[in-house]
């Protein structure tokens, strides 16, 4: 989930991830509604975007469902994920920093 971290909780950002997490697999847009949380409505606007842009491909069709999958023969998608693994750790760097500031809470005997 390391471009949630750095780009927000936006659509294309959550796609990435999840199909990066996933990069061996291809799913169908209802699949990645679900698993995202992104409205199927815009999901139909934003995958196209990224099949043009050679980020994801559709890899077949079940029955009237298109599947997609990340084109990890990208470069840029390759890139992508290194730096996604990047942001991951630097997250978690910072909450550990956060959670050695909080004082502990003592129980009370």
């Amino acid at each position: 989930m390391g471009l949630k971290h750095v780009f927000g909780d936006r659509p294309i950002p959550k796609v990435l991830d999840f199909l990066l997490a996933h990069r061996h697999w291809d799913y169908p847009l209802s699949a990645i509604e679900e698993a995202t949380g992104i409205s199927y409505r815009t999901l139909q606007v934003v995958v196209p975007d990224l099949v043009k842009s050679r980020m994801i491909r559709e890899t077949r069709e079940v029955g009237k469902a298109k599947m997609y999958a990340i084109n990890y023969d990208s470069l840029l998608v390759q890139k992508l994920h290194a730096f996604s693994i990047q942001a991951d750790l630097e997250a978690a760097q910072q909450e550990a920093i956060i959670a050695t500031k909080i004082p502990a809470v003592r129980k009370r005997n």
